[in-house]
């Protein structure tokens, strides 16, 4: 397994949403999050959690690069966020169930024209490292 287009997962979703399979420009992501102490402490009670979306529409070789994840949010707080996690993730959520139901309109340069991309969070992956 190379890449989750690989996967069995990857070619259900296909089977089971052909409409946006068959749209190669929409998006499939993953969203990754792993929390740290910004201070290398014990002795200082703080968190930092930044959370990624991961663009697994790109290849293989491209989509686990740093300079292609994309940060959407940063939850700092004097401790980790939890079970309240979900308060700090709804207005990404909500913005994710948009992209997923309603698209976006965006311009194809290659194609010279207006299309509706629509994106899909496939997994979320906690304790994610560089």
């Amino acid at each position: 397994l190379r890449h989750p287009r690989d996967g069995l997962a990857w070619k259900t979703f296909n089977q089971q949403f052909h409409e946006f399979a068959s749209e190669p420009r929409n998006v499939r992501l993953g969203l990754a999050t792993d929390g740290f102490n910004p201070f290398g402490t014990m002795s200082l009670s703080y968190s930092i959690w930044p959370v990624f979306l991961v663009p697994y529409s790109f290849p293989p070789w491209m989509s686990m690069k740093q300079t292609s994840m994309i940060l959407s949010m940063i939850i700092p707080g004097k401790h980790i966020p939890g079970n309240d996690i979900d308060v700090y993730l709804q207005p990404l959520i909500q913005e994710l169930k948009d992209l997923w139901s309603e698209g976006l309109s965006t311009f194809d340069v290659s194609k010279n024209e207006v299309f509706c991309m629509r994106a899909a969070l496939l997994w979320t992956i906690s304790d994610f490292v560089f």
